[in-house]
Order: structure tokens, then C-alpha cells, then sequence
């Protein structure tokens, strides 16, 4: 009988003793969990908490061209008189360019007076109106036997020279409106729904690799281009000043900036892991690895705003792959990057 009750005692001890030993595995905390797996702190992998500024950005390409452009015609056959302009002059509002031969149009013109002002004493008001008409008509020809500048600005292209025959429609010069330059660029149809009108804008022109030009989007088009499968939307990028070295044609980088974030706790990317649902950091408390549940804002793809979780001058492992095992247990691969563990992928 004594045996028997030895025997129920020492399955009681061991069931206690099993219990403790498991109950402890089971709610070992973070700190216990990552220093069971002897991961040495060095320096090289630990970084300060600081705060700083992010922008994200589309990124596409364009081409410099002038806001406003025109080529210039007449709108009557006839020959050249005179030119009064040439490549590279610059014109403004009203200016007379060219000039036809308008011996026909006077004539006409003086015809057309004489008519009008004869019939407005004796003719019917059927008579008076078909030659105030045709008074109006001849007015206007004779008007545009000189082509004036739309706008001021620069001349580009000069097509005739004195004696030409041209005939109705025929290009005759051509200007641009050199103080306000614009880049039209296709946005990604993914991309393309975070651009709105007035986002600033960042640009770089081939021909001057080492300046920055400030922008705006201008105008989001209401139609869409699909090349080679490729869906996107054409956005009109305004440039805030134009330089007088700008020539139309120009190559163009830009990059459209959709989000800021000013003077915020900044982590790298690499140092956030999803653990248990948690976004999760690995701080540095008396040189040994804690787990650190934090909230992520805002991304650039390189660093991710910190909301909450950390203060600034605390420290934290910049890659955190080495941890992403003990977090494997618990879904830490659930939204990571390839290759790199545990990492959260930035955020858009």
C-alpha cells in the first residue's frame, strides 16, 4: 500500500514539475526569447532613432516644350511683300511679321466702302445689309494680308522670303511663348491615382544634370494611352520659372511628389518585421535584443515614419533578419520582402 501511494506521489511531482516547465515555455517573453538564441550586438547593426523628412514620388519622363505655340498662316493666296522677322528674333503682342502684296484687297476693300455708303441713302434694308456684309468681308481681307504676333514671344522657324507665292494655309512662320515652358508625361494607370492638380513637382533636364526645376501638375488628361499593353495617363507638368537657356525639346526627368512626411522618427525599412500581426522592431536594451510592437506611417521605400513605439536617441538593429526566426512561430514572414526574413513591405 505504501509503494502504491509512492508511486501516485511521484507522478504528482512529476506532473507539477512538467507543468512549470512548460507554462514557462510558453510565456517566456521577448527578451528571454531572443537572448536564448545568443545573437551577439555589434555595433555595425544597431542605428539611433532620429527624426527626419520623407517624400515619396512618381517618377516619369518628358519633354520641354513652350506653354503656348503656334504656327502662323494667312488666310489668302498671294505674294509675299515683305518679311519682317527671322529666326531667333523675338516679337511682341500685335507686331507685324509678314506682309502680302494687297493692291487686290485695297481695291476691293475701297469698292466695298463706296457700295455701302451709296446704297445706305437710297437702298432697301435687304440692299443696305448684303453690302454692309460685303463691306466687312473686304475689311477684314485687307486686314489679314499682315499676320501680327498672337502673343508675344519668340520666333522659331521662318518658311517664306519676299516674291513667295503662297496659297491659303501654307505655314509661314512659327512662335513660341518662351516665358512659360510645360512637360507632358504618361503616368503608370496604377500610379496615376494618387497624382492630383497642384502636387509639387521635381525636375531635372538633361542638359543641366546638376540643377533641380520646380514644378506643379497642371492638368490630369481625361483619356488614357495604351502602348505595347502598357495603360497610362498623360498629366501636364507646369514649370514654376523658365531659364533662358530652355529650348523646346529638351529631355526631361520628373518626379511628381504624392506624400510628405516633415520631422518625424525615421527606421529603415529593413528593421521592421510583422510579428503576431504587430508591426515589430528589434530594440537595443543594455546591448541585448527586445522586441518593440510600433505603429509605421508613412514610406518612401527606403525608411518608414515611426508613429508610435519609440522616442528619438533610442536604439534600434538595422536588419533584422537575424530575428526573424523567432518570429517565425508566429506568422513574422506574413507581408516581408523576399529574401530579407521578416520584412514589412513599404507601405503606399
Amino acid at each position: 500500500m505504501k509503494k502504491k501511494w509512492l508511486i501516485v506521489g511521484v507522478i504528482i511531482i512529476v506532473v507539477i514539475v512538467a507543468f512549470f516547465v512548460v507554462s514557462r515555455f510558453l510565456n517566456k517573453t521577448d527578451e528571454e526569447e531572443l537572448t536564448e538564441q545568443k545573437i551577439k550586438i555589434t555595433p555595425q547593426m544597431v542605428t539611433s532613432i532620429e527624426r527626419g523628412d520623407l517624400k515619396k514620388t512618381v517618377s516619369t519622363s518628358g519633354y520641354l516644350q513652350a506653354a503656348d505655340e503656334k504656327v502662323l498662316i494667312f488666310s489668302l493666296n498671294g505674294e509675299i511683300e515683305e518679311v519682317l522677322i527671322s529666326e531667333g528674333k523675338r516679337v511682341t503682342e500685335g507686331e507685324a511679321l509678314v506682309r502680302l502684296e494687297k493692291s487686290q484687297q485695297e481695291l476691293n476693300y475701297l469698292k466695298a466702302k463706296n457700295t455701302y455708303e451709296l446704297i445706305k441713302t437710297s437702298g432697301s434694308e435687304s440692299e443696305i445689309n448684303e453690302q454692309e456684309l460685303n463691306f466687312q468681308i473686304t475689311k477684314k481681307n485687307l486686314e489679314d494680308t499682315t499676320i501680327k504676333a498672337p502673343f508675344s514671344g519668340l520666333i522659331t522657324d521662318v518658311s517664306v522670303k519676299p516674291g513667295d507665292y503662297i496659297g491659303s494655309g501654307s505655314e509661314v512662320a512659327y512662335i513660341i511663348d518662351d516665358s512659360s515652358y510645360e512637360i507632358e508625361v504618361a503616368v503608370n494607370e496604377i500610379d496615376s491615382l494618387e497624382i492630383e492638380v497642384g502636387q509639387e513637382v521635381i525636375i531635372i533636364l538633361d542638359a543641366f544634370p546638376e540643377r533641380e526645376f520646380s514644378g506643379r501638375v497642371e492638368e490630369i488628361h481625361n483619356y488614357t494611352q495604351n502602348v505595347n499593353g502598357v495603360v497610362t495617363l498623360p498629366v501636364t507638368v507646369q514649370l514654376d520659372k523658365a531659364d533662358k537657356q530652355f529650348k523646346p525639346g529638351f529631355s526631361a526627368l520628373v518626379e511628381i511628389i504624392i506624400g510628405r512626411a516633415e520631422g518625424e522618427l525615421l527606421v529603415p525599412i529593413s528593421a521592421i518585421l510583422d510579428r503576431k500581426g504587430q508591426q515589430t522592431v528589434v530594440k537595443v536594451v543594455d546591448n541585448k535584443p527586445v522586441f518593440a510592437p510600433v505603429k509605421a506611417g508613412f514610406s518612401d521605400g527606403v525608411y518608414t515614419a515611426i508613429e508610435e513605439g519609440l522616442a528619438e536617441g533610442e536604439e534600434i538593429v538595422i536588419n533584422v533578419y537575424e530575428f526573424a526566426q523567432t518570429g517565425s512561430n508566429n506568422n513574422s514572414t506574413r507581408g516581408g520582402v523576399p529574401g530579407m526574413g521578416g520584412f514589412i513591405a513599404p507601405h503606399r
